[in-house]
């Protein structure tokens, strides 16, 4: 979803992060990235080895391809990928927070603090990710109207509905209630409306979270997360826990943030190579796929 939305506060530089270089200037972002190599397949020579073949030429001659690497891969070590899938298959967490019917946002910080105790970080942003996710929708009618106002966290919860600006503020009011370090990330995005050809703006149209666990930095989009607009313009709720944490080297084909350390990249990419990217749903990552043609470009 595109929300054309306010700034919301910008989040300064992630000071934890280590980039493979250091001194990135804003020149830099239109450097080329390193050449990755065709698909090397051993195919006999029939008909489906000649089409291959041919794409892999192809790509080689007129290509150059953007590779792209997460600037902390130690963030998603094995401990940290069983942590969170665990977390998203708790049915507990799930059972309670469907169960609650409050009218307050400080009861829902009350109970958020309570279903937290002595749990870890990952568990506490799975909390309020679900809780978010599960009882704010998205407001169509403001943004289709472009009526941005009233996108505080009080008045997000007390409606049950906001566009990305609503939720980006949300989930750091209950960030911060817990004393978890979140920042809102302003950019640009892939989503409902998307058209490369009218969609090289210099005004943001998305806002999104980072937030930090053990001194590495993670992406998070609760709006996405929350479900999406469909073609007759309403909001259909689809829980999408791709969005909670993803990692960056993903998040890069449709969020694109406006300062460049955000995208949590080795390599930092430009507006100009973000649009040259295929636009990849979460579904192409979580079926573990491999795109063989088009590729992205520097």
């Amino acid at each position: 979803m595109l929300c054309k939305c306010f700034r919301a506060a910008d989040a300064s530089e992630p000071t934890a992060m280590k980039y493979k270089r250091s001194g990135i200037s804003d020149e830099s972002q239109e450097q080329p990235f390193k050449i990755k190599k065709p698909i090397e397949l051993s195919l006999q020579d029939d008909e489906e080895g000649k089409i291959i073949k041919f794409i892999n030429q192809t790509i080689h001659e007129e290509d150059h391809f953007v590779e792209i690497i997460d600037a902390d891969p130690q963030a998603f070590d094995s401990v940290f990928i069983q942590q969170r899938q665990n977390a998203i298959n708790n049915q507990l967490y799930r059972s309670t927070i469907e169960s609650w019917q409050f009218k307050s946002l400080r009861h829902l910080v009350n109970a958020i603090k309570n279903l937290t105790k002595n749990k870890s970080l990952i568990d506490c942003h799975w909390i309020i990710f679900y809780s978010i996710a599960i009882n704010i929708e998205y407001d169509t009618i403001a943004y289709f109207s472009n009526n941005h106002i009233n996108q505080s966290a009080e008045d997000v919860f007390l409606a049950r509905k906001g566009i990305c600006n609503g939720y980006v503020h949300l989930y750091k009011y209950l960030c911060d209630r817990l004393k978890l370090p979140c920042k809102i990330i302003n950019g640009y995005s892939k989503g409902y409306g998307f058209d490369i050809r009218s969609n090289a703006s210099n005004q943001t149209d998305h806002a999104w979270n980072a937030v930090q666990i053990n001194q590495h930095w993670y992406l998070i989009d609760s709006t996405w997360g929350a479900g999406f607009i469909n073609d007759r313009k309403d909001f259909k709720r689809e829980l999408n826990p791709f969005y909670f944490f993803p990692r960056p080297q993903q998040m890069i084909y449709h969020h694109l943030p406006e300062n460049y350390r955000w995208q949590l990249l080795q390599e930092p990419i430009s507006m100009k190579q973000f649009l040259k990217m295929p636009n990849l749903h979460p579904e192409y990552f979580n079926l573990n796929l491999q795109l063989i043609y088009p590729c992205n470009q520097s």
